[in-house]
């Protein structure tokens, strides 16, 4: 699914830099899902017999759906950093699996999809897991933060929700801690 993700957002963001597309003030709205440890072939659409997966079955027949894509990486930080920047980790400087403290991190100077869809008009916001920087990394001023790689608005934690998503501890909004504030607010299932 991540893989398929990542060429679906290129083709997008060539057709929206197009000048037709410019000139047409009802732009699409474009969401990106990626979900981590998931296989290309661990939901319905793409016609696993036992996993139900009806939200993104329905998300599918509505959209595009490809069949010949590939991760960048077999782990989740290298092929975040890839989906960004369309580069591979290598090259953006992203290379490894990002949980505990290493130098590793997305530069500041890549070009993310977020910074071109802001140059044509659209507001850009991060929400979920983040893990493009080390752990003590994450929400320090002196490494780049989702805002950083052009979003106007992010809600993120560095890897995992702690100790449950049900009222974390390690959620950041536009780089105010929030994590435990915000049970009671609607946002999650009480």
């Amino acid at each position: 699914m991540v893989e398929r993700l990542c060429t679906f957002l290129w083709m997008a963001i060539a057709l929206l830099s197009s000048p037709a597309a410019r000139a047409d003030s009802d732009r699409p709205n474009i969401v990106v899902f990626v979900a981590d440890d998931m296989g290309w072939g661990d939901s319905g659409t793409y016609g696993h017999k036992l996993i139900q997966t009806p939200n993104l079955d329905r998300l599918a027949s509505q959209g595009v759906k490809f069949t010949q894509c590939y991760s960048a990486a077999g782990v989740c930080s290298p092929s975040r950093s890839a989906i960004l920047t369309g580069r591979t980790p290598y090259r953006n400087g992203v290379w490894r699996h990002l949980s505990g403290n290493h130098e590793a991190h997305l530069r500041t100077s890549e070009i993310t999809y977020p910074k071109l869809l802001k140059s044509i008009g659209y507001e850009t916001c991060h929400v979920g897991k983040w893990h493009l920087n080390s752990k003590p990394q994450f929400n320090d001023d002196k490494f780049p933060q989702p805002d950083d790689h052009d979003y106007d608005y992010w809600f993120a934690t560095h890897n995992n929700a702690s100790p449950s998503h049900k009222n974390s501890d390690n959620f950041v909004r536009n780089g105010e801690p929030v994590g435990g504030t915000y049970q009671g607010s609607g946002l999650i299932d009480e």
